[in-house]
């Protein structure tokens, strides 16, 4: 069976050029790969695109590994789901990678810019490969509970709750 690969570009930005990374990628259809495309206006022939869902987490939970733009929003939501994901760096948007490079850092995620693709396509498909047999794992992302709320509220209010 292909493990499924599911690429999110985001709504704001087109990014084809890693949709056309991707579609040499599976030039073979070795993998079954879906794509949100947002934007783009490139027409791969060896993956399946649509342009909006209102529910893309179904596709989230489709997948096997994820392939996302460096989107803030995106990337917790894919975090709070344990999802195995490479995050890539779109060159038209103006992002301060910070918060996903400490993501990876600390073994969530895996973070590539786009130029070291750009530069090397094989690079991406390579770790596609390590990620779906399972030789780069994630640590689990969890979530912890705060307080800060119920304190807040004590201040205010003077109940605890």
């Amino acid at each position: 069976m292909k493990s499924k690969i599911f690429i999110t570009t985001g709504s704001v930005l087109e990014f084809d050029c890693l949709i056309k990374i991707m579609d040499k990628i599976n030039k073979n259809k070795k993998y079954n790969v879906v794509a949100q495309i947002g934007k783009g206006i490139y027409k791969p022939k060896n993956i399946t695109t649509f342009a909006f869902t209102k529910n893309i987490n179904k596709y989230y939970d489709w997948a096997d590994l994820i392939i996302t733009h460096t989107g803030a929003g995106t990337t917790f939501e894919l975090l709070k789901k344990n999802k195995k994901m490479i995050s890539i760096s779109n060159p038209k948007a103006i992002e301060n990678h910070e918060i996903i490079k400490k993501f990876e850092d600390l073994g969530y995620l895996l973070y590539i810019p786009f130029e070291k693709i750009e530069k090397n396509p094989k690079l991406l498909g390579d770790k596609i490969d390590l990620i779906l047999s399972s030789k780069i794992k994630f640590e689990r992302y969890f979530i912890k509970k705060s307080k800060i709320s119920k304190t807040i509220l004590h201040f205010l209010i003077g109940k605890n709750y």
